[in-house]
């Protein structure tokens, strides 16, 4: 057996276990019935419309991603750029443990655009990052509306400007290329943060909340970082957790939380299962395009 084979077998068991722990504290801080029946009860229309917000901010994230690929010169049309995001979001939540979606992306675009192997990874990694200063943005925004009050919550609004000036200087200084992507990818990041927080509030809606709306907004914010972090099987169990814990300080239901953290679950696999397509047609995807 080689030893990426081994490397890989590891990073499953780890993930796994992880997931399992974080699945059994979860059970055990919860009130099963009660998040049954809230998951039972929710409103389908609502759901749907969630559904469709969701999507839409898996769709400006592809063309995100493809304003980094054009910095450095990677010519994918915007169709193609998305199915190739599409199917590297299945493989994110659907084979954890495999090659995963930012990999599979680096070895198409190696293979099909000759695109150099530090050069994809790289404009991954500064769209990951991006999205969460996005993420942050939000953060920062929405703990001006929370029930705790913490010294220094006003001053959060402040730390934007500074974090966006050292965003900027620090792409400068180590990645010129992508200072001109800044701007317009900053305010995509927030238009995607901002639409699945939307989404997250059409399920409490159809879940029946009906106040305290931003504890639950900044939650889920506060999650998506949590999220983001690839310690669990696609990140199962992880935003469950920290509603878990956080809600110990804010004004929500805790079994209404993860009932939010579950359905959110659920319909982020419902648009990656849409990747499956690629992987059963391979040639649908392989199609090279010029960039447009």
């Amino acid at each position: 057996m080689t030893k990426d084979k081994l490397k890989k077998i590891f990073n499953f068991i780890f993930k796994l276990a992880i997931t399992i722990l974080a699945i059994y504290i979860v059970v055990r801080k919860i009130n099963i019935s009660e998040l049954w029946e809230y998951i039972r009860e929710v409103d389908l229309l609502y759901l749907c419309l969630a559904l469709i917000t969701l999507g839409v901010s898996k769709i400006i994230e592809a063309f995100r991603l493809n304003i980094f690929f054009r910095a450095k010169n990677i010519g994918l049309d915007h169709w193609q750029n998305l199915k190739l995001y599409l199917l590297g979001m299945f493989y994110n939540l659907f084979l954890p443990g495999g090659i995963g979606g930012d990999g599979y992306k680096v070895y198409w675009l190696k293979k099909n655009q000759g695109a150099k192997l530090k050069t994809v990874i790289w404009a991954s990694i500064l769209n990951r990052v991006n999205g969460l200063f996005g993420l942050v943005i939000l953060i920062c925004i929405s703990a001006l509306f929370i029930s705790f009050n913490f010294k220094y919550n006003q001053l959060l609004i402040l730390t934007i400007p500074v974090l966006y000036l050292i965003y900027y200087f620090v792409l400068k200084y180590f990645f010129n290329d992508y200072t001109k992507t800044l701007p317009k990818t900053t305010i995509q990041s927030v238009i995607i943060q901002f639409l699945q927080v939307l989404s997250a509030h059409l399920i409490l809606i159809g879940l029946g909340l009906s106040s305290s709306y931003p504890d639950y907004w900044f939650l889920f914010l506060i999650s998506g970082i949590i999220f983001a972090i690839p310690v669990t099987l696609g990140g199962f169990g992880s935003r469950e957790l920290v509603f878990v814990y956080a809600s110990q300080f804010l004004a929500v239901d805790v079994n209404l939380a993860v009932a939010l953290g579950l359905l959110t679950y659920v319909l982020r696999a419902i648009l990656s299962f849409s990747g499956v397509y690629f992987v059963a047609f391979p040639d649908k995807l392989n199609k090279i395009n010029s960039a447009t």
